[in-house]
């Protein structure tokens, strides 16, 4: 699985495998998610992924995530696109939000982070999938940071 891992995050950098994965592969995660009865979803076979939930009407989305703090770090790249998630802007208007890891459901608050904030956390995030840079500089617009608080 590291091999697979280490091969993905090379891939990951890539235009094409950033318009494939965004188009297939949170489908794909919700729908084996669903089917496992929550044991797994594809990402998380080689990276820490979460399910975030904002309201009771939206899909989950999954995202890769850093624990930190007593709580996780998400990045809004959207696949370096150029407009943000909606999951981030539901959560900055506050929407009821939670997290699924590991069949356990928790709601959270979403805080966004400074740009200080950020400058200090982005290693992590980067140590958990470099192409978040990539998606950065493509996107052509600040990356919004939160960090999911239980509450």
């Amino acid at each position: 699985m590291r091999h697979l891992a280490a091969m993905v995050k090379r891939l990951g950098h890539r235009r094409w495998f950033a318009a494939a994965g965004a188009r297939v592969l949170p489908s794909l995660d919700r729908a084996a998610h669903r089917v496992s009865g929550g044991r797994w979803m594809v990402a998380a076979m080689a990276f820490p992924t979460i399910l975030l939930r904002c309201g009771d009407t939206t899909k989950p989305v999954p995202l890769l995530y850093v624990r930190h703090g007593g709580g996780y770090l998400v990045a809004a790249t959207n696949w370096g696109r150029r407009e943000h998630p909606k999951w981030s802007t539901r959560l900055l208007d506050g929407c009821a939000a939670s997290v699924e890891i590991d069949r356990k459901v928790t709601a959270v608050r979403g805080d966004r982070l400074s740009q200080a904030e950020v400058d200090v956390v982005w290693p992590l995030l980067l140590a958990v999938w470099p192409a978040f840079d990539t998606y950065r500089s493509r996107s052509g617009r600040d990356i919004r940071v939160f960090r999911l608080h239980p509450v």
